[in-house]
């Protein structure tokens, strides 16, 4: 069984992505329940998992998978950048076969896992440009969430690592807002560190600090949760170069802050400025002032 350790300094409501009925003790409560190893008896709670790749999902949570049996599980993009050069990389001739072949990877996945009760829905995005759709993806998550009505939603934090993953941040952390105005449910907003420019110049299963402390559980897995992550990841076949460079020994997870993303997430140069995927920090935040703007319009409209 893993070994978890949350954070225990004491926090204010104002700091945490929580409404004033959900209390702090409330919310680390569903932190712990939503992120506990699988086979613990804690009741999991209504879940929503929205990320930007097939993997993302096995990255963040493989070594608890099975918990999310009753989850529904959002993919933002179809994993196949538009330039064909992933998909040339990895063999395919076309980048039809390709995205087909993303697809049936999380397939496998899910049927390795056991998630029979499991739902799932593709957004369809390009990868690489869900940063240029920030809105379009915000209203289409907003809508998940209305129909499923989650508790939890895991997620990408805002790390500067991938533009699409930034975008998810984005759309989920204003869909949340959407449905709060719309008079639904405030789900809370789980998130697990991917990959952010570090010392090294990548740094990859290790939250982004920020300033002040935030509800965080970090679990060490088990040689059994290894071995059961490690099979999932490998159902990835197309990504293997790709995911050596994650760790397995560790899981973490915390509430995710409020997050200002018309200002880059971190000082210095972006981890995803170092690759030709067609995005900058300063588009980005450009953009994220820009979809804001169209939200904040949908709201208008709606009163």
């Amino acid at each position: 069984m893993a070994r978890g350790v949350a954070a225990q300094e004491e926090l204010s409501a104002s700091e945490l992505h929580v409404g004033p009925a959900q209390s702090t003790i409330a919310a680390e409560d569903l932190l712990r329940r939503g992120t506990a190893p699988a086979g613990s008896e804690m009741v999991m709670p209504c879940a929503m998992v929205v990320v930007a790749h097939a993997d993302d999902e096995t990255i963040a949570l493989g070594a608890r998978m099975e918990r999310l049996d009753g989850a529904h599980f959002v993919h933002v993009t179809d994993g196949a950048p538009r330039n064909e050069e992933d998909s040339r990389a990895h063999g395919f001739k076309s980048l039809d076969d390709y995205r087909e072949a993303r697809a049936a990877e999380l397939a496998r996945m899910f049927q390795e896992a056991g998630l029979q009760r499991a739902s799932s829905v593709g957004l369809h995005f390009r990868d690489q440009e869900a940063g240029l759709h920030l809105t379009e993806i915000t209203r289409q998550i907003a809508e998940q969430v209305a129909l499923r009505e989650p508790e939890i939603i895991f997620t990408h934090p805002y790390e500067g690592g991938h533009p699409d993953h930034d975008a998810c941040a984005f759309a989920v952390h204003h869909a949340v807002e959407m449905n709060r105005a719309r008079g639904g449910r405030r789900p809370l907003v789980l998130e697990a560190p991917f990959y952010h420019a570090g010392r090294t110049g990548f740094e990859a299963g290790r939250f982004l600090r920020l300033d002040g402390w935030m509800p965080e559980i970090a679990y060490e897995l088990s040689e059994e949760e290894r071995a059961q992550k490690r099979k999932l990841m490998a159902c990835f076949v197309s990504q293997r170069e790709t995911l050596k460079g994650f760790d397995d020994a560790w899981e973490r997870f915390r509430i995710a802050p409020v997050y200002d993303f018309t200002h880059p997430p971190h000082s210095g140069k972006l981890l995803y400025e170092n690759y030709p995927w067609g995005m900058t920090s300063e588009r980005f935040c450009q953009l994220a002032e820009e979809a804001e703007g169209e939200l904040e319009n949908d709201a208008a409209r709606a009163l």
